[in-house]
Formats: structure tokens, C-alpha cells, sequence
């Protein structure tokens, strides 16, 4: 299990610079080291990149992270948040990896992350800037933070007590 995250960081970082998609990419890795195989929940990552629809908001890989928490540690059922023990395990799991994550780039934004890492932010729904973003290796960059996000979201997954099924 302890080389789980330095194996999920480094097959996110490969989907990241083949398949692009910080969220799905993200998801993808981690549901492959642990196990998982739920195609709706890696379909439904789809719209979570470049920062939520591609608006620069919160990062896709954070939320591809997350989602695998959501699979793993979430409510399988309807029930009132205060009753429910899975989600509350959920959730604890959740905010270590999201405070980790903002602590290792300063925040959970995608444009600010691009300012960071790129000294400009790139607007993705503009197609000029899209090019310029995949022309500049801006893209490969990307595969770095889903990397990360990866690493950090297993070391907490498995921290909580997660079990390989």
C-alpha cells in the first residue's frame, strides 16, 4: 500500500501528458491503484477540467482527487449529512487532501495555478489561447499538478484506512 501514491502520481502524470483532462486524468489514475473501475463516475469528470468547463475556476485535478474520496469513502445511500458516518468519513478525507493541495501551489484555483506555474493565466474556451497553451508545453505542466493531486489524494485515502477490495 505505501507505493500506492508514488504510483498513482506517476500514471497520472502519464495519462496527463497523453490524454489531457487534469480532472479525468486524475481520477483515472487513482481508480486504476486502487481498483476501481466505474466508467459513469470517469465520464462524469469530463466537464470538471481546465478548472470547472474549462472557466479557470477550481482545479480538475483537486476535483478529480476528490471524486475518487466521493467513490470510495461516500454515502451509498440517501441520508442526512449529520447521520451519515460515510459521509462525514467523506469529508474529513476530503479537506486533508484539499488543504494539502492548496498548500503545495498556494491555492485551489486553475488560473491562479497557471499564473504560478506559467506567469499568465490561459483562457481555454478562447481557441488562440488554447493553442498557445498546448504550442507552450503548458499542457505537460498540467500533467504535473494532476501528478500531485494524485499522489496526495492516495497517501490520504490510505491514511483513512482505505482497504485494497
Amino acid at each position: 500500500m505505501e507505493d500506492l501514491p508514488r504510483r498513482a502520481a506517476r500514471l497520472a502524470g502519464i495519462l496527463g501528458e497523453e490524454f489531457h483532462g487534469c480532472a479525468q486524468m486524475t481520477l483515472k489514475a487513482l481508480q486504476e491503484v486502487f481498483g476501481l473501475t466505474d466508467i459513469e463516475v470517469f465520464k462524469a469528470a469530463s466537464p470538471l477540467s481546465g478548472g470547472v468547463a474549462r472557466s479557470g475556476e477550481v482545479c480538475g485535478a483537486l476535483l478529480g482527487a476528490l471524486l475518487c474520496v466521493g467513490v470510495i469513502f461516500g454515502r451509498s445511500r440517501l441520508e442526512r449529512t449529520d447521520m451519515s458516518e460515510d459521509y462525514s468519513r467523506s469529508m474529513e478525507v476530503a479537506t486533508r487532501i484539499y488543504d494539502e493541495f492548496k498548500d503545495e501551489f498556494g491555492t485551489s484555483i486553475c488560473r491562479e495555478i497557471h499564473k504560478r506555474l506559467f506567469d499568465r493565466v490561459y483562457n481555454l474556451r478562447d481557441e488562440k489561447d488554447v493553442k498557445e497553451f498546448i504550442e507552450s508545453g503548458a499542457w505537460n505542466k498540467c500533467a504535473e499538478v494532476m501528478s500531485k493531486a494524485a499522489e496526495i489524494a492516495a497517501r490520504n485515502i490510505i491514511k483513512a484506512g482505505y482497504k485494497m477490495r
